[in-house]
């Protein structure tokens, strides 16, 4: 099969991922867009994910889980068709400001080397609509595990 004639895309691929991890769920993460480039995702604000009840701003460890989780994506997007199982090595993050309050974030994430062992994923997030000044940037590698049957859809 080609990726034309794939019964499922990049972004349909994503989603499953967002929908098979709790806490993806519970964060509200949503796929915005995923190419063979990169992958967006947005986190909407909610009150439950304010890390300062004072200023209402979003916890930084919502933006970490949404960076990492869309870093495990990129590579995701990167190999398409196939699937493989990213574990997270390390990942450096820079919290350069804080985002608005109420204000949703989101992040880009582009997997820019791939080894036989490890993929390399360089990630910035911003406020929505307004990426001219990220909120933060990172840095992550990711072991690769490849998988048996990878790029089959479950239950076909």
């Amino acid at each position: 099969m080609t990726e034309k004639t794939l019964p499922y895309t990049r972004q349909d691929i994503c989603n499953r991922f967002l929908d098979s991890v709790r806490h993806s769920v519970v964060l509200g993460l949503e796929v915005v867009s995923a190419t063979e480039e990169c992958v967006r995702v947005r986190m909407p604000w909610r009150e439950d994910l304010v890390g300062n009840p004072e200023t209402g701003v979003m916890h930084g460890g919502a933006i970490f889980a949404m960076m990492d989780q869309a870093g495990g994506m990129a590579i995701t997007c990167r190999t398409f068709p196939t699937f493989e199982i990213t574990p997270t090595i390390d990942f450096r993050v820079d919290h350069l400001r804080s985002p608005g309050k109420g204000r949703a974030v989101v992040c880009e994430a582009r997997c820019y080397r791939l080894t036989t062992h490890v993929a390399f994923v360089s990630v910035t997030t911003w406020e929505e609509e307004g990426d001219e000044e990220p909120i933060a940037t990172g840095l992550a590698t990711y072991t690769r595990l490849k998988i048996d049957k990878a790029g089959t859809v479950v239950g076909q």
